[in-house]
């Protein structure tokens, strides 16, 4: 099982860190106050995880169509594809580093990394609580996009061209649902907020785009 450890912020260790010294029932509610910011921390990473391999897959079927299509227009498109998704990714990133935590990483086999940290121990608590179930999802998520690309692979010539952009119409798709869940979830956080609002017309674009190019493919 994959295993993620997280690194928190000194300004958050420091204000969980105020609970200590209270009598034993404030203490108490104390552990239960910094888990429940431990669960809603993990969730907005967990979150963010799937914005990044919505990127990271984005960019691995680009770069598909770039060794398989001979099709002027689709490459000129998976170039697009990729370049934008590059963006938002290292965008992403520079997010992630300002709130001090780790995001899923495709390399090669998919593999999740993670970084050492240590946190307080309510706050930890609330981290994990679930990693299992999560770290289950996301591997048959990771499983389910290799099981496409490879069949995708399998294809040449106008067959992979529109297979190719159906598949992306359908993920741009289902990343614009999930940035609006996204905005509607986290609007009280500015900086993940504006990153989400600046996404969404990419994702948009890019939908319109594929549905637009596979129209006008000859069967």
């Amino acid at each position: 099982m994959r295993m993620r450890r997280w690194l928190w912020s000194a300004g958050l260790l420091a204000v969980m860190g105020m609970s200590v010294g209270c009598a034993h029932d404030e203490e108490k509610q104390a552990r239960h106050q910094t888990e429940k910011m431990g669960e809603a921390v993990a969730e907005k990473v967990r979150f963010a995880d799937q914005v990044a391999l919505l990127n990271q897959g984005q960019i691995a079927m680009g770069q598909l169509a770039l060794s398989k299509s001979n099709n002027p227009e689709v490459r000129r498109f998976a170039r697009e594809l990729i370049r934008e998704h590059r963006r938002n990714q290292a965008d992403l990133e520079a997010l992630a580093r300002t709130k001090a935590f780790s995001l899923a990483a495709l390399d090669l086999g998919w593999e999740q990394r993670g970084i050492g940290g240590a946190g307080y121990e309510g706050a930890q608590k609330g981290i994990e609580k679930g990693a299992g179930r999560y770290d289950k999802k996301l591997d048959e998520q990771v499983d389910e996009f290799i099981e496409r690309r490879d069949r995708l692979a399998g294809l040449s010539g106008s067959e992979f061209d529109r297979a190719f952009l159906d598949e992306v119409r359908k993920d741009q798709k289902q990343g614009g649902k999930l940035v609006d869940e996204g905005l509607g979830k986290y609007r009280d956080d500015a900086t993940l907020a504006v990153f989400l609002s600046r996404t969404a017309p990419v994702l948009n674009s890019h939908e319109q785009r594929a549905e637009s190019l596979k129209g006008s493919l000859r069967e």
